[in-house]
């Protein structure tokens, strides 16, 4: 099922959803940086998938793959100014020093299993695949 939202009330009912994951895909105040605070950023799972541990009417808490940390992510206010586009979420970064900076978030869901055909279903295909003319 592919994910597509076009505002923080989209966003909300796709976190709600089980499996969502959240991943960044960029962060422009990280990629400013030298590369041995990149490297530190990623050790502590910057780029790993987050899921959802709770959400209340302000902020969603994340729990991130791989670690033993949580990430709060704030829609309290500023949110008109963050951009929704398919299944990526734009936030801007406000700092005070420096060009503005935004963290680009891929949102997903987990791929849905085919569905098992049950013996029945199987029995009766076969069935009607004997019982066709020319077969």
């Amino acid at each position: 099922m592919p994910v597509v939202l076009r505002s923080l009330s989209d966003f909300k009912k796709f976190l709600r959803k089980p499996g969502a994951t959240l991943q960044i895909v960029q962060n422009t105040f990280v990629d400013r940086l030298d590369e041995a605070s990149r490297d530190a950023y990623r050790r502590k799972g910057l780029y790993e998938p987050r899921t959802l541990r709770a959400m209340s009417k302000k902020a969603a808490v994340f729990d991130v793959k791989g670690h033993d940390t949580t990430v709060w992510l704030y829609w309290d206010r500023g949110t008109r100014n963050w951009r929704f586009s398919g299944d990526t979420v734009t936030v801007p970064l406000h700092a005070t020093l420096g060009p503005p900076d935004a963290v680009v978030y891929r949102c997903t869901l987990p791929e849905r299993p085919e569905r098992r055909r049950t013996r029945r279903a199987a029995a009766q295909r076969e069935d009607e695949e004997m019982t066709m003319p020319g077969m």
